[in-house]
């Protein structure tokens, strides 16, 4: 009787993407901001402390000036909790009213109405459209669970076009394990967002923080690690963001005339947000020239953020790529939105392009020796790692200090692999499909042949076929028996988002099954992996 064995392999090591660097333009662009809260009653559980106040408070008082923004809370209904206008003093401090509104006691969960609400106007392509989404739980907007799953259809089939058309970025917070996760994951990898899993209400302020940084432009000068930092005379005004440890003594400044300014501190010039839930936020007007010091535990998190015409500009990466793509990306310096490219200004200039993950750094990188026309140029993928990398880009010079960071989620194989080994008398039969990342993987742009390679290097070409469930599927029969193959692919596709891909994973080696180990040849098998999440532990 014929036996089947279902082998599972993740192609991860050895995987090659060959073809066209990717070039992402540097492009000044006016930020719009709508940001969508769960108000449902589950949130009593897992938010108990309300932490989604604070969070929003901190992203409303970092929101640049000139932007737009907007917030909306769901639950059965849909309420817009801020206006959505150009961000003023005047508008912070009514949203920031508003805040305190939020509750946890709505019915339902109607994820699709809220997104429809909500982006009803997209801007133009010159903005940088974005949607920051938490929710704790999965679609739910009626007791009959047939609507529901229309509902959730119709995000998938209707809702997720139209804001990809609209180049409208969608990043999502799942609040629990109960959340819809891979609905939150596939709508923010199929407009281009972030997906981030949150545990613990307590990191929203970080999460949102991370979010807002995707979706809104600040200039920012580096912290060194005795949280010292330096402030040159172009800079108009600077905000200050610290977060407290548990059980730690009140921040304080020390401005470069040796002076200690606390949040009792009494000036005109200065505002201190010291929130009881974990965090300082200082903005000063006109601070001064020189180096000023933060007398706090360092964080990484930690961000001084600058009001000057002198800004850094770099490319805009994408938020979720492939393990293997290459990108060119641009730096440049602007003094009132015009590039310097005066030599004698930029030969006093050190740039460096670094790579984090997980707080620790993987590569840094002078670029000084790059710059042609006021323009450096450096490429990156070679140090990517799987889940997150933050790319960090420092300009230093005697007068100032710059910094940009950019957080991108690598995706080892955008493709689930398994093959089924069937078992006849005198030959044998082997079965491969290849399951795309929908979320990632255009299909209708996606084509795999493949390569069989005997132990004595015979070769046969094949062509995987599509099947109407969406997978590409190659059956091999009459394989000799007690001969061991590999099977090359080559998969020519296109991410969701148009990047052209060349992907030839590590071979696929097709064994005969023998007792001894139950009919597997488990040395030559790599082990399932799980997919690369974008959490930042």
């Amino acid at each position: 009787m014929a036996r089947m064995n279902k082998i599972f392999f993740s192609l991860v090591l050895g995987l090659i993407i060959i073809g066209e660097r990717q070039v992402f333009a540097v492009e000044t662009q006016i930020d719009d901001v709508r940001i969508l809260i769960d108000v449902s009653g589950s949130m009593k559980k897992n938010d108990p402390d309300n932490l989604r106040r604070p969070a929003l408070d901190l992203v409303i008082e970092l929101l640049p000036d000139k932007s737009t923004a907007g917030v909306w809370t769901f639950a059965k209904y849909v309420n817009m909790l801020v206006p959505h206008q150009s961000v003023t003093s005047s508008w912070r401090e009514k949203a920031k009213k508003q805040t305190k509104k939020i509750h946890s006691a709505g019915l339902f969960t109607d994820i699709e109405q809220v997104l429809q609400q909500a982006t009803v106007n997209p801007k133009s392509r010159r903005h940088r459209n974005s949607v920051i989404l938490l929710s704790d739980g999965l679609v739910d907007i009626s007791p009959d669970d047939t609507l529901s799953a229309a509902s959730k259809k119709r995000i998938i089939e209707q809702v997720i076009p139209r804001l990809k058309q609209a180049n409208v970025a969608v990043h999502t917070i799942a609040l629990s394990s109960g959340s819809d996760k891979t609905l939150l994951r596939d709508i923010a990898l199929s407009t281009g967002g972030w997906y981030e899993q949150v545990d613990d209400a307590a990191s929203l302020q970080r999460t949102f923080l991370h979010l807002f940084e995707k979706s809104a432009k600040r200039d920012t000068v580096p912290i060194a690690e005795e949280n010292q930092f330096m402030i040159d005379a172009s800079v108009t005004e600077m905000t200050i963001l610290v977060f407290r440890q548990a059980g730690s003594p009140a921040t304080l400044l020390q401005t470069p005339s040796g002076q200690q300014i606390d949040a009792k501190t009494i000036d005109e010039n200065i505002r201190w947000l010291n929130d009881e839930s974990g965090y300082d936020l200082i903005t000063i007007n006109q601070p001064a020239v020189g180096e000023w010091t933060i007398q706090a535990q360092f964080d990484p998190d930690n961000r001084v953020m600058v009001l000057t015409d002198l800004q850094l500009q770099t490319s805009q990466l994408p938020n979720n790529i492939v393990s293997g793509e290459y990108f060119d990306f641009d730096i440049q310096l602007t003094n009132n939105d015009q590039l310097i490219d005066r030599p004698a200004f930029l030969s006093l200039v050190d740039v460096s392009v670094a790579q984090e993950t997980n707080n620790k750094l993987v590569f840094e990188e002078n670029i000084n020796n790059s710059l042609q026309q006021g323009i450096y140029r450096t490429q990156l993928g070679d140090h990517l790692q799987a889940g997150r990398n933050d790319i960090i880009t420092t300009v230093i010079s005697g007068t100032f200090e710059r910094q940009h960071r950019q957080t991108i989620n690598v995706v080892t194989m955008p493709f689930t692999t398994e093959v089924d080994t069937l078992e006849n008398e005198p030959t044998r039969t082997h079965r491969i499909r290849l399951t795309p990342d929908r979320a990632l993987i255009n299909s209708d742009k996606t084509a795999i042949t493949a390569l069989l390679i005997a132990d004595d290097g015979s070769e046969w070409p094949y062509e995987l076929l599509r099947t109407p469930e969406d997978k590409w599927q190659l059956t091999i029969a009459d394989l000799e028996r007690e001969k061991n193959y590999e099977l090359y692919l080559q998969v020519n596709s296109e991410t969701i988002t148009g990047r052209q891909l060349f992907i030839q994973p590590d071979a696929i080696p097709l064994i005969e099954n023998t007792e001894s180990n139950g009919g597997i040849n488990s040395s030559n098998l790599t082990n399932e992996a799980e997919p690369a999440d974008m959490n930042d532990d």
